[in-house]
């Protein structure tokens, strides 16, 4: 059994408005996509992790990033593209043929439990395809073209997807190639999963899991890491 992490950080972070890209943005003197390598690193389920990256960005994930904290598990830097869809399907055809098992996070979701990551696994393992999501608490509301609601929707079938998103290997590849071939774009792994036919299971998610978008996310981080927070959900 083979299980891979593919871990997206080829992102600019555009709202950020930082002179370096998201990643690398230290938080409390670490940089964030140290953060997001070490939980896959420690989780003993995960044999090796592949980092999606901007190519300029190379020697730099090399030298303060992979060497700086000995992470023994990164086999590959590979090259992000123009969009996430391009960035990720660039990561799954540079996998090795034998993969099981393909576990696709955020290089900007800092704070996932392992906890998370095991379940995710478990549920691909057992169900083809599993992601983290959280139940939203705000009644969601659809509008028209005028900004007129036309539609209340019903908030217990509503949930905020996270990452780990997770994949048999044998799933994820062909549904990845056929959205290219139809040139169906997507920003979530799931939904070009689901389009292709297969069931996505769902698992719990945290509160803490955020994917660190914009300052304000640095500052509610920050304080989730000195703190030490843990938002427990239940069914």
């Amino acid at each position: 059994m083979k299980i891979v992490a593919l871990i997206a950080a080829a992102g600019k972070g555009k709202r950020m408005n930082a002179r370096i890209s998201k990643p690398f943005i230290p938080i409390s003197g670490k940089h964030i996509l140290a953060y997001t390598i070490e939980k896959f690193e420690k989780c003993k389920l995960i044999d090796k992790i592949y980092l999606i990256i901007s190519p300029e960005e190379r020697e730099i994930c090399h030298k303060s990033i992979i060497l700086k904290y000995s992470f023994s598990k990164v086999q590959e830097l590979i090259d992000g593209g123009e969009t996430r869809q391009d960035s990720v399907y660039n990561g799954i055809k540079a996998l090795d043929k034998d993969t099981d098992i393909v576990v696709i996070h955020d290089g900007a979701r800092p704070l996932v439990e392992e906890t998370i990551i095991r379940d995710s696994i478990e549920k691909a393992l057992k169900y083809g395809a599993a992601i983290a999501a959280i139940p939203v608490k705000d009644t969601i509301k659809k509008s028209d073209n005028n900004f007129f609601i036309n539609k209340t929707l019903n908030r217990e079938e509503i949930w905020r997807a996270q990452t780990p998103q997770t994949f048999k290997y044998d799933i994820i590849l062909p549904a990845y190639r056929q959205a290219y071939e139809e040139k169906y774009l997507t920003t979530d792994d799931a939904a070009i999963v689901e389009r292709y036919g297969h069931k996505v299971k769902l698992i719990i998610g945290s509160e803490e899991n955020i994917k660190i978008t914009t300052p304000f996310d640095i500052i509610i981080a920050e304080n989730f890491l000195k703190k030490g927070f843990r938002f427990k959900f239940k069914l």
